[in-house]
């Protein structure tokens, strides 16, 4: 099937290696469409190509990019408290949307488009129009209430991505919010889904290509191993994100260490962690409270041997993350909000041996759903509860570490990548030539 991101192919993570397998299941004449600095590109099997046509003014990214940024995100994540509205924006955030409409209309290609995420969530009404079927993967959550002042905009994306023939979550619980959301604000598609006329939304969780972090090379990643020395570590991998809860881990270890001046020089806490939307003011602010108070641990508890944190800014490769993912006592992950959490899944996937790392997870991780009857869990935002977990794991007992791996192992598995893309592509092409294009990829 064809696909439409913000980002294209080769961007990091997870979500690219699920796009690329959803591309590559779509057979030789499907196409992915993507921004390229000023323009849309689209990418074949056979070519890469700008597609003639207006270029999109500088002007209107960086509105589409505030848009986005400033206010679904927050208003996404249940922290409205964040939120910037600008009609203004709004307005180019549509002109955006509707520029990558415009290209797609020129194709004779009437193949269903996969559209990912928020960027986009326009495009399946614009599709519509065209006379083209799609699907749209909402890969962040969908909030439990919207304030009142911000309901009208979040009405209008809704109701375009109702065109679609699928709406993709994560959860079940952002599928039961959207589809309150619509009971609430949208009587008439509410009304016309028990006739069968409208989208149909599912919990689609994604999953890892298990045998992409089975093949990784656990090469030494040195510049770490040095500082590690032998040290057991407790792992965090994400942005310098408001929806992570970086900050709040951070005063969790503080709290850890008061409370157990044991563990000094003991542990370590290792936090791959980079700065994120460099140039707005919520996410730069955020940064730099994550710095100072990684500055005030360092000066309340270092000494001429040891560190409590070790952090990293620079983004790593999938080796580099295995070396660490493998070697780490804990798996500390905080979100206060969260879509999925893939870094909760790639350090399960990483695990082995006779004791293995735990995983400590915030209930606000949308992996929860997943993986909470098998983690250590704790309330979004709970400092004291966050650091009682941290503790609890770094103290478990070999046994019950291998028998609550196991399980999350088995959950890993009953939900592969795979499983993901033929939920869309069936929604797409229904169950024959969904079937029908896995035979000719094993052919």
């Amino acid at each position: 099937m064809n696909i439409v991101s913000y980002r294209g192919p080769g961007m990091a993570g997870g979500v690219s290696t699920a796009l690329d397998r959803l591309y590559k299941s779509g057979g030789r004449n499907q196409s992915w469409w993507y921004l390229d600095q000023d323009q849309v590109k689209s990418q074949s099997r056979s070519a890469v190509r700008l597609h003639s046509g207006e270029k999109i003014p500088l002007a209107l990214c960086d509105a589409h990019y505030r848009f986005c940024n400033e206010f679904i995100w927050p208003i996404m994540h249940d922290l409205s408290e964040h939120a910037i509205y600008k009609e203004e924006d709004y307005f180019l955030y549509t002109r955006f949307n509707a520029i990558f409409a415009a290209q797609i209309e020129r194709q004779q290609s009437h193949d269903p488009y996969f559209v990912q995420d928020y960027q986009l969530a326009l495009l399946p009404k614009l599709l519509k129009r065209q006379g083209r079927d799609s699907a749209i993967f909402w890969h962040i959550p969908w909030p439990k209430s919207v304030p009142q002042e911000f309901v009208a905009p979040i009405v209008e994306l809704a109701q375009a991505m109702l065109s679609a023939k699928a709406i993709g979550f994560h959860t079940q619980e952002y599928v039961d919010n959207f589809n309150n959301f619509v009971d609430q604000y949208l009587p008439f598609f509410a009304n016309s889904r028990t006739f069968g006329h409208v989208a149909e939304v599912v919990a689609a969780p994604l999953g890892l290509d298990l045998d992409h972090w089975a093949e990784r090379n656990e090469g030494q990643y040195s510049s770490i191993a040095e500082q590690l020395e032998s040290t057991p570590y407790v792992l965090s991998v994400e942005r310098a994100d408001y929806t992570k809860g970086v900050v709040d881990r951070l005063k969790a270890i503080d709290l850890l260490f008061e409370q157990n001046p044991e563990l000094r020089e003991t542990i370590t806490f290792v936090q791959i962690c980079g700065r994120t939307r460099a140039g707005i003011k919520a996410y730069d602010n955020y940064w730099k409270e994550c710095q100072e108070q990684i500055d005030y641990l360092e000066q309340k508890y270092s000494t001429s041997r040891w560190k409590p944190v070790v952090s990293i800014s620079q983004s790593l490769n999938s080796d580099e993350l295995t070396y660490l993912y493998k070697r780490a006592a804990v798996m500390l992950v905080s979100p206060l909000r969260d879509g999925l959490n893939l870094t909760a899944k790639e350090f399960i996937a990483c695990q082995a041996g006779e004791r293995p790392g735990i995983l400590a997870l915030s209930k606000g991780a949308g992996v929860a759903e997943e993986f909470s009857p098998y983690a250590i869990t704790f309330e979004p935002g709970d400092i004291s509860a966050m650091a009682a977990a941290t503790l609890r794991c770094l103290k478990m007992p070999t046994t019950q570490r291998r028998r609550r791996f196991l399980k999350l192992k088995q959950s890993l598995q009953a939900n592969p990548l795979q499983l993901w893309c033929d939920t869309f592509t069936t929604a797409l092409y229904g169950h024959a030539v969904a079937h029908m294009e896995l035979e000719l990829q094993e052919a």
